[in-house]
């Protein structure tokens, strides 16, 4: 039975709620208690890290939700599809760890960071588990919501009984590293009661173009993030590092939430686009991103406004140098909401990893050497390092936008009132917070404020103007208060 896309991002949006709030009680714990240069070595020793896992799980995350989306109704392709892509990511974790330590222990053997590095390779074995794309592909959001709950839970516990200090740097990533092998482990188990092994039509071959593709595509932040990542790590220092990182994870905790409505209904687009079904895709997919919109603008406005107060609540007075990052991060936030809709529901959905591909290069070299040139002209920081990033994201939205209109001839308008109005709306509320803090004086008051005030209007102004989208929900809530 075909589930609820309502129900699909209700256990989402609980998940990434829940994901928001855990972040927002136990981050600021961590980033007090480790400091700036702990918390960089930890993060610098992650970008490394990360530069090889992305070969590890190979796109199979992606690939995998979109291949098993098509066939799901077919248990005997449904169990031969897995198997194959099982056995590729297993194969391609063993020899991204054996890279990994090589490179390690060359590299870093003699560095501080080498323990960290040893601590994070063991995510490599995690990633053998690693079967959430099944569960993606069958809408199983309602285990995924529960388990992962869980887990943080057992995370949080850990933590605030094994860091208390900047010498606890090792520890801290030991429990990133087990949380990780703990969530994909329970999937793991759960998924293999639903599916079995079958090498009865293994296919290795037919898989490893796309899903190479697939890997630049979905791993794009090497181009971009990752890339500033690892260029502040080398010539700028460990604490601006960890000034990008946090302004990154803020960002991150607020876009997760409004990202649910995007990944939740990735397989549904797959099936109605595999299927010949385009009208109805269409419909679907402008619908989609009015319900991303009406969220993605008031909150990167919004954080704009409150950045230089939220760096401080969050990591304390030694990262208050981090708030005009966070400042350029929300700015950041609105262009990758906005590829994200072209790239993973339209691009991606209609197969054509190829040409993403090629504007995610051009984007990214544009980021190169925009970083190279700050780096020569010693202006390179956490704020300037961003702002090159989203001006290479300007550049790949225009790239794909113009593909999608000219080549695809989906009939999809981005720039259209119905979806930049919450844009306008969202403009309110920059004379409302310059209201706030001229008349209250305080770090954490006027951001709590400024946040009631500006949610207070924004539903206001939505309710005034009869939005279709806030009244579709409502309308929803009302079903399901009626069937109780």
């Amino acid at each position: 039975m075909q589930k609820s896309i309502v129900s699909n991002i209700f256990y989402k949006l609980l998940l990434n709620t829940f994901n928001i709030i855990l972040p927002l009680l136990v981050g600021p714990y961590a980033y007090r208690m480790l400091g700036p240069h702990s918390m960089g070595m930890v993060n610098n020793s992650e970008t490394i890290f990360n530069f090889f896992f992305l070969f590890a799980t190979f796109g199979v995350y992606q690939y995998g939700l979109r291949e098993i989306s098509l066939v799901k109704k077919d248990k005997k392709k449904t169990s031969q599809l897995f198997t194959s892509l099982y056995l590729i990511n297993f194969t391609t974790s063993i020899l991204a760890l054996l890279a990994f330590l090589v490179f390690s222990y060359i590299g870093y053997g003699s560095k501080e960071e080498f323990p960290v590095l040893l601590i994070f390779g063991f995510n490599f074995i995690s990633s053998l588990f690693y079967v959430e794309w099944y569960n993606e592909a069958h809408e199983n959001y309602d285990f995924i919501a529960k388990k992962t709950v869980i887990v943080r839970l057992i995370y949080v516990v850990l933590l605030f009984i094994f860091i208390h200090g900047a010498n606890d740097y090792k520890q801290f990533a030991g429990l990133l590293v087990l949380s990780t092998f703990l969530n994909h482990f329970i999937s793991f188990i759960y998924v293999k009661r639903q599916v079995k092994f079958d090498f009865s039509g293994i296919t290795i071959i037919p898989h490893l173009k796309p899903l190479f593709l697939v890997v630049i595509f979905s791993n794009a932040t090497i181009l971009y993030t990752q890339l500033d990542r690892l260029l502040l790590g080398e010539y700028v220092g460990k604490s601006e590092l960890s000034y990008y990182v946090m302004s990154f994870q803020i960002m991150t905790i607020i876009n997760t939430l409004m990202l649910s409505v995007i990944q939740v209904t990735v397989p549904r687009l797959s099936y109605l686009s595999g299927n010949a079904d385009e009208k109805e895709y269409e419909s679907l997919l402008n619908k989609i991103s009015k319900v991303y919109f009406i969220t993605l603008f008031p909150a990167a406005i919004g954080l704009m406004l409150i950045a230089h107060g939220v760096v401080i609540i969050y990591g304390g007075n030694e990262f208050a140098s981090a708030g005009s990052t966070l400042v350029a991060f929300a700015l950041y936030m609105i262009a990758l909401g906005i590829e994200s809709i072209l790239s993973n529901q339209i691009i991606y959905v209609k197969k054509k990893e190829n040409i993403l591909v090629r504007f995610l290069f051009i984007g990214g070299f544009l980021n190169l050497i925009l970083n190279i040139s700050l780096i020569v002209f010693h202006v390179f920081t956490p704020t300037t390092a961003i702002f090159t990033t989203t001006i290479s994201y300007c550049l790949l939205i225009a790239l794909e936008y113009i593909y999608v209109k000219k080549k695809l001839k989906v009939n999809y308008t981005l720039f259209d009132i119905s979806k930049l109005k919450y844009l306008f709306y969202s403009l309110t509320f920059i004379p409302l917070s310059f209201l706030v803090h001229i008349t209250i004086t305080g770090k954490i008051l006027p951001v709590i404020i400024t946040i009631i005030t500006c949610g207070c209007v924004y539903a206001l102004i939505l309710l005034i103007t009869k939005d279709e989208i806030l009244f579709m929900f409502l309308d929803k809530i009302k079903e399901k208060l009626k069937k109780k």
